[in-house]
């Protein structure tokens, strides 16, 4: 079977203030659909953030551009805060939890690539977004939720409710977030 092996560019699947996240499909890029391999690019602006999200495939991500943040839960670990450079690279095995900042004027841009042979979808990433307006958490009932947390229901109408982003949001530069810890780099990112 032939395979065109000419470029591409990815599209932008959602964005706002914050950034965009693009993919490269399978329907366009054969060759992605036929290596089971999955392509996607998040690109943060200052003070970017993309939501908490876990996927359904393993992949690595490459900082091809700017400094940034990275949250990395790996599954039944504690939560590791990473700070990234221009040639890190990250292995993010299935069913790790990631978030994604960048506090620098430069934009943040991470390249996204991954084995999909087990994926929802050939040649794709599924992300599943545990906030926003497009988070896990919203298609269950307020009573369903408030058990699971184990919050009051007015809390959790406002923690699920007044999510209106999806995927991306730009926080306020007063906005504190997790510090990265030196070593939470080791055995999670190398630099290229």
């Amino acid at each position: 079977m032939e395979v065109d092996l000419s470029p591409k560019l990815c599209k932008k699947v959602y964005g706002g203030d914050g950034g965009s996240y693009y993919a490269w499909s399978p329907a366009e890029l054969a060759m992605l659909k036929e290596g089971n391999i999955g392509a996607a690019k998040l690109a943060l602006e200052k003070n970017g953030f993309a939501l908490p999200r876990y996927s359904d495939s393993a992949k690595v991500a490459y900082v091809l551009q700017g400094n940034g943040v990275a949250g990395i839960v790996l599954p039944e670990k504690e939560e590791k805060v990473v700070a990234l450079k221009k040639g890190d690279a990250i292995a993010l095995p299935f069913g790790v939890v990631t978030w994604w900042y960048n506090k620098e004027d430069t934009e943040l841009v991470v390249l996204f690539m991954g084995d999909t042979s087990t994926a929802h979808k050939t040649g794709e990433f599924t992300d599943f977004f545990l906030t926003g307006s497009n988070g896990i958490f919203t298609g269950f009932s307020s009573e369903f939720v408030s058990r699971a947390w184990n919050v009051d229901d007015k809390n959790v109408k406002t923690l699920v409710g007044n999510q209106s982003a999806k995927g991306i949001v730009k926080l306020d530069g007063s906005f504190k977030m997790p510090e990265p810890k030196k070593e939470n780099r080791e055995g999670l990112c190398v630099q290229l």
